[in-house]
């Protein structure tokens, strides 16, 4: 990767891209290998403009830029510890699992896949600006996309496990509340009430009940000046409003 760079080009790559055998050397290569695309190839950045395009706004509106930051640097540490797990605990005949130098924003696009479908389960998309998919597909897509990294590496200089990275962020980090966010206030709940205070979070509260299928969505209530003139003051006079 480095061969064909020389001077300030060379050593920023060498700061900045993630080699697995210097992760623990070169900790911070973990998040700035992911905001790296190939020199060689501008079809990488394109793409990757392209995806944060179309799903990066949406997901930063409902969420906020806070949050929406926190997904994106995660997954790409998530993508880029399992790349470096994978290399030392797979045999080394595995150079698929072996990669010298890794760099690529692709776990943040998985995640960020992964988030807008969990987040618009419903909802429709034209995938490649053609297929109408929903939310829902596109989650299963975006797994289908990352299983098929690992047949043909070449096509991911992440390193074929990091977007698997990115696919768990997603699915722990998505939603209203997220699975981590769910379990946060569980594990909170549980520590009040060893303290012997009665408290209760809306996770706990039973889901409404679906109106029967055929029955109207409004309800009419009769009433009108003349039955209020008819109509006897209640007793507990906190009702009449």
């Amino acid at each position: 990767m480095f061969n064909y760079m020389h001077g300030v080009g060379a050593a920023f790559w060498r700061w900045t891209a993630l080699l697995p055998e210097l992760a623990l050397r070169h900790p911070w290569t973990l998040l700035t290998a992911g905001l790296l695309t190939d020199p060689q190839h501008y079809s990488h950045l394109i793409f990757t403009l392209i995806a944060f395009y179309f799903l990066g706004p949406a997901i930063e509106s409902r969420w906020g830029t806070a949050r929406f930051l926190r997904l994106v640097g995660a997954s790409i540490v998530l993508g880029f510890a399992l790349v470096v797990l994978f290399s030392l605990i797979s045999p080394s005949e595995s150079r698929v699992f072996h990669p010298d130098v890794v760099f690529g924003p692709s776990a943040a696009l998985a995640a960020l896949a992964v988030a807008w479908g969990r987040e618009n389960a419903n909802a429709q998309m034209r995938l490649y600006f053609l297929l109408p998919i929903s939310g829902r597909a596109l989650v299963w897509i975006t797994l289908g996309f990352c299983i098929l990294g690992v047949f043909f590496p070449g096509s991911v200089p992440e390193g074929v496990v990091a977007p698997f990275g990115g696919f768990i962020a997603g699915l722990l980090l998505a939603g209203s509340p997220s699975p981590i966010r769910a379990l946060y206030l569980r594990v909170k709940l549980a520590l009040l009430r060893s303290r012997g205070e009665r408290v209760k979070l809306d996770i706990d509260r039973p889901k409404p009940k679906k109106r029967p299928a055929g029955s109207p969505p409004l309800r009419v209530v009769t009433g009108g000046l003349e039955d209020l003139e008819k109509r006897q003051p209640p007793k507990d006079k906190r009702y009449l409003n």
